[in-house]
């Protein structure tokens, strides 16, 4: 068994005793519950193998609830933004640049879902995004948060697997939202640069593909194009 196969494996089988002996739901097996009906063969010499961007686009997938994406149940404050609500996925068309970074092609998945009817407070969609590598499929980043309507504007609100969260927001209305940043919190190990601003621009291209750009300043450099990206519409 090759070295990624056994760190796999042993991961697993780790996990699998823990939760045995404890009684515990297996933070793998809850990744993707469909792993624990696969075959012992599948698991241990195909699972492997298999990309962790495939792994978990295809698990997420198998959680998924059309509901969650219906046009009819978007509350009234959303309505506005409703073309946002849906799969969106590139798979390796995604550009990041930035003179700290070597360039590099990504792809990535977003999903903006309904939130819980059952949630108090603002009506908001829920946001989560999952981006890998173009080359080797390795994970590169996450952010998960919840978009939402008031008072004319939309706000984003993020958590980064970076260290960073944030808080931007933009007008209402139209086909285009540009996000800029009100505020930004940063763990104080993160490996990145501090980011002193950053503006987001989603643009509606037509009803199955939308475009994102993000630009960033940080602590050494100024203001300039860092990811852009065309999504197509999945789901």
């Amino acid at each position: 068994m090759g070295e990624k196969a056994w760190q796999w494996q042993r991961a697993t089988d780790t996990t699998r005793k823990q939760c045995n002996a404890g009684g515990k739901k297996s933070p793998i097996l809850s990744l993707c519950p469909v792993q624990a009906s696969l075959p012992m063969f599948i698991r241990r010499f195909i699972l492997p193998f298999i990309s962790l961007a495939f792994f978990v686009s295809f698990c997420t997938a198998m959680r998924r609830n059309p509901s969650d994406y219906d046009q009819s149940r978007v509350p009234p404050n959303l309505r506005i933004i409703s073309w946002l609500l849906g799969v969106w996925r590139s798979e390796h068309d995604g550009k990041a640049m930035f003179p700290t970074i070597p360039k590099f092609t990504y792809g990535e998945e977003i999903s903006i879902a309904l939130s819980d009817t059952r949630m108090n407070g603002l009506p908001a969609f829920n946001y989560s995004a999952f981006a890998w590598s173009a080359h080797d499929q390795d994970e590169l980043h996450s952010e998960n948060g919840y978009i939402t309507v008031s008072g004319g504007k939309v706000m984003l609100t993020t958590v980064m697997n970076n260290g960073f969260v944030t808080v931007e927001e933009g007008p209402a209305g139209g086909s285009r939202i540009r996000f800029k940043l009100v505020d930004i919190g940063r763990i104080s190990f993160s490996r990145d640069l501090p980011v002193h601003d950053l503006v987001r621009e989603w643009t509606q291209l037509d009803h199955n593909h939308f475009e994102a750009r993000l630009d960033m300043e940080t602590l050494t450099h100024g203001m300039q194009e860092h990811t852009v990206i065309v999504y197509t519409k999945i789901m």
